[in-house]
């Protein structure tokens, strides 16, 4: 089955933990995480929307030849701007297969609980933090999930809720969502 899933939601959500998940009982599919490829790119904690920014068109590129073998992709990226998600959907367009908009949602207060909590285990995450405390900490995490809400409800995105240490029954009800 070949699809391009992609998991939209607030800074430390679970996006990527559930992007594991699913890919990890799915031989073939792709986690394309771009937030781990940016870390690909020399100095890439000097400039973190640059990289992000340098390394869209690669993971664009890596989705598109993902697709084009009859495998799904599984895309766990905060999206807040029409313009990144016409991206996305214009891709999967492009190879033929569906585009599955997933919201993960959380309270504010446990947005709030899960990035001040989050683990600085991979260098991305703890550059994501510097960033995010730099731009006003929990308000500007709450914001960005705000937006990124806001697109998905005008794009009738579905709504997976994630609740605390139920990793693996969001990733099932999203599982069950798919063609």
């Amino acid at each position: 089955m070949s699809l391009l899933l992609h998991l939209n939601g607030a800074p430390g959500v679970g996006k990527s933990t559930i992007a594991e998940r699913l890919v990890a009982t799915r031989p073939g599919w792709l986690n394309c995480d771009i937030d781990v490829l940016r870390t690909l790119l020399g100095g890439w904690q000097d400039d973190f929307a640059r990289a992000g920014a340098q390394i869209r068109p690669v993971a664009r590129e890596m989705m598109a030849a993902q697709l084009a073998t009859g495998r799904a992709v599984v895309l766990p990226q905060l999206v807040m701007q029409d313009a990144e998600l016409a991206n996305f959907k214009s891709l999967a367009l492009m190879c033929g297969v569906p585009y599955v908009h997933v919201f993960i949602d959380a309270s504010r207060d446990e947005l709030a609980m899960r990035w001040q909590r989050r683990s600085s285990g991979n260098p991305w995450t703890t550059t994501s933090q510097r960033i995010l405390r730099e731009l006003g900490g929990t308000d500007a995490v709450l914001m960005a999930g705000a937006l990124a809400r806001e697109l998905a409800v005008v794009d009738r995105a579905v709504f997976v809720r994630s609740e605390r240490h139920q990793v693996d029954a969001a990733a099932e009800e999203i599982a069950n969502l798919l063609p």
